[in-house]
């Protein structure tokens, strides 16, 4: 279920999460009920980095109850260590960019 977005999406009752980026600030909302206590969940992101945008919905569902087992990005930036904010949960990453002969 696709439940949480960046601010200014929704109409209704919302909560939101706000979090750092390496350039400033931003929020991620939530329709209240969207998720009921004790729902498992799994936090997918295109790519992670520093980990804010995966920590923050993180932070959010587990706010009204949800359990977050694991996280997962289809790219993740190694050398950044966004996963360290990640408090423990498991991040899977799909691809990360490797170094060849000084490029990536």
């Amino acid at each position: 279920m696709d439940c949480i977005h960046d601010c200014w999406i929704y109409v209704g009752e919302v909560i939101a999460e706000a979090y750092e980026l390496e350039y400033g600030t931003d929020c991620l909302e939530m329709h209240v009920g969207a998720v009921q206590p004790g729902e498992r969940a799994i936090v997918i992101d295109d790519l992670v980095a520093t980990g804010g945008t995966l920590s923050a919905a993180t932070r959010l569902l587990e706010r009204v109850g949800a359990q977050v087992v694991e996280c997962a990005c289809v790219i993740g930036l190694r050398e950044v260590k966004g996963q360290r904010r990640l408090n423990g949960k498991p991040l899977y990453i799909l691809v990360e960019p490797r170094e060849i002969d000084g490029c990536y």
